[in-house]
């Protein structure tokens, strides 16, 4: 998680009153922040990630205050009705381009530190080090409007970049600035370069590397302009909403900028709140709380939220734009137990609902991992998170549903599986060296789109194992399949599956008494070269819950 620093002094002047130690080791674990250290002036606290809102001194002296019960309900900013204009027609490969205007902010050398801290700290977490979404702050003075973001030849324009007094083409800056060198990775490739300029085409910044130092903030700055481009828009809107509260906090006040992109127009930032509908029954059910409605109406102003009844349990519930945690229901009830207090909770015995056993489903899937060994079969182990260039693009398949993770960390990691068959795969491929045949399987969960459940996904038990060999064939599979089912007295049959991962008339659906159970078939000569593999393979995928179902009826009957 991200360390942040503040100056006591700092977020003293930013609440309006004089902070204790004590208070602060209050407040901040409230906001699941975990105080690292309060020496002398300096806070550090480690944020989470999915709060970049806490991410400096501006935004959290809003919770501070809320907490102390100095000021309730949505954060208050001062908004202009004045608007500028800015025309969007950004590279294909960053499209998103929003932009703020704060005029009229008061800066001192700490707050300038705040607010570049806040700047990196995005960029390392939400904005998945800038690949996602890049910020920058300019001093207003000289820019011209409309502003433009649009792409350029690299050689076609020059700059002095940031920290430097010598002007540069931005191909020059990715090869000799800093910055340039640390991120040019996210343009390698491309034709056109991303640049922003003013009405007179002067250049403003070239993101998501480097603003020009013609620009750059300082004490002096009074008027400040924002841009955030993204790969994402609803993630650039969001970013570009935080970060001009954040500046507003320093006295300013928001003018919104007309966004043309095409023919649509987004004005940014966004002051209007989201909404959600909150059922205080969850107080109970989630918390172990016997809180009112009334009360949650005011836990949840300390939190800066507006909450509004509907019905005698039910509110309407009003939050900040650029709180990117809220997702769900539940996210509010989070919210009323940092305003309740963890350490307030008073813990209390729950009696055990079951006697607890182990689950049936673990009990078989230990039996089916006992089969396998007893065949000759090693175990493997693959995580549950996986890409889709592995589930669909190296298995010869279509692009098909699966759960992404809205902001991963890595690539390799951004999905969860939806069948195993593929890693087994991958693990043949880097375990070549060992020599043949190679019999591996994998007893794992796997997650599949369901728009018929709550969360709009179901986890199911699979078994997959793979015959990696010369001269393996659908039968050595076929074989493995009839001895494991005969194990727990279950009759397979078969019928013809067309899958291009697997061979033509060399691949099968699986079925028992109780509907389909799984494939079977010969890996098709595709996947194997996109996995470099230069021998026959086999796999087969079961679901176990059926096979146990199967098992089961099976007990029954005799």
């Amino acid at each position: 998680m991200p360390v942040v620093e503040v100056k006591l002094w700092d977020l003293e002047r930013l609440v309006g009153v004089s902070l204790s130690e004590s208070e602060l080791r209050n407040i901040l674990p409230r906001l699941k922040c975990e105080v690292e250290d309060i020496a002398g002036d300096t806070i550090s606290f480690e944020a989470t990630h999915d709060r970049p809102d806490l991410y400096s001194a501006e935004l959290l002296s809003i919770y501070v205050k809320g907490l102390l019960g100095l000021e309730k309900g949505l954060p208050k900013v001062s908004i202009s009705d004045h608007t500028y204009e800015a025309h969007i027609n950004g590279p294909s490969y960053r499209p998103y381009a929003y932009f703020a205007v704060v005029k009229g902010v008061s800066l001192d050398d700490e707050s300038i530190r705040q607010l570049m801290q806040l700047q990196e700290k995005i960029h390392l977490t939400y904005g998945r080090d800038r690949r996602k979404v890049s910020i920058g702050l300019y001093d207003l003075t000289g820019v011209e409007f409309p502003v433009k973001y649009s792409s350029v030849k690299p050689d076609a324009v020059k700059f002095k970049p940031l920290g430097f007094t010598i002007e540069m083409t931005p191909r020059e800056v990715l090869k000799t600035h800093p910055k340039g060198i640390a991120y040019r990775h996210l343009l390698e490739g491309q034709e056109e370069v991303p640049l922003i300029v003013d009405a007179r085409g002067q250049v403003v910044s070239f993101p998501p590397i480097t603003n020009s130092e013609d620009y750059r903030l300082t004490e002096n700055s009074k008027d400040i302009l924002i841009d955030v481009t993204s790969t994402d828009p609803e993630a650039g809107k969001r970013i570009i909403t935080l970060v001009a509260y954040a500046v507003a906090m320093r006295g300013g006040t928001i003018h919104a900028v007309r966004n043309i992109y095409r023919e649509d127009l987004r004005t940014t930032p966004i002051t209007e709140p989201e909404r959600i509908v909150y059922d205080t029954a969850l107080n109970q059910m989630l918390l172990g709380l016997d809180i009112d409605i009334e009360n949650t109406v005011e836990l949840l102003a300390r939190m800066r939220m507006k909450a509004s009844p509907l019905s005698p349990t039910t509110l309407s519930v009003e939050y900040p734009y650029f709180r990117v945690d809220i997702l769900h229901p539940v996210d509010i009830a989070e919210e009323v137990a940092m305003a309740y207090g963890f350490d307030t909770i008073e813990p209390s015995y729950m009696p055990p609902l079951h006697p607890g056993r182990e689950d049936g489903l673990e009990v078989f899937s230990r039996a089916v991992r006992e089969g396998m060994i007893g065949m000759g079969f090693v175990e493997v182990n693959n995580y549950i998170m996986t890409s889709k260039a592995l589930m669909f693009d190296r298995m010869n398949l279509p692009a098909g549903d699966i759960i992404e993770v809205e902001n991963p960390k890595h690539e390799t990691f951004h999905a969860l599986r939806v069948w195993i068959s593929p890693q087994l795969l991958a693990t043949l491929s880097a375990s070549k060296h060992a020599g043949y045949p190679q019999r591996i399987f994998e007893v794992g969960d796997v997650v599949i789109p369901d728009p018929m459940r709550e969360n709009k996904a179901r986890d199911e038990r699979h078994l997959a194992f793979a015959i990696a060999g010369r001269g393996v064939t659908l039968t050595d599979g076929m074989a493995v399949l009839k001895t494991l089912a005969s194990q727990f007295g279950v009759e397979v049959t078969y019928q013809p599956l067309e899958h291009p991962s697997l061979i033509q008339g060399r691949s099968a659906k699986i079925y028992s008494k109780l509907g389909e159970l799984g494939i079977i078939g010969e890996v098709h000569p595709a996947v194997l070269q996109n996995f470099e593999l230069k021998v026959p393979v086999v796999i087969c995928e079961l679901d176990l819950s059926h096979l146990k179902r199967c098992f089961e009826e099976c007990r029954k009957a005799s």
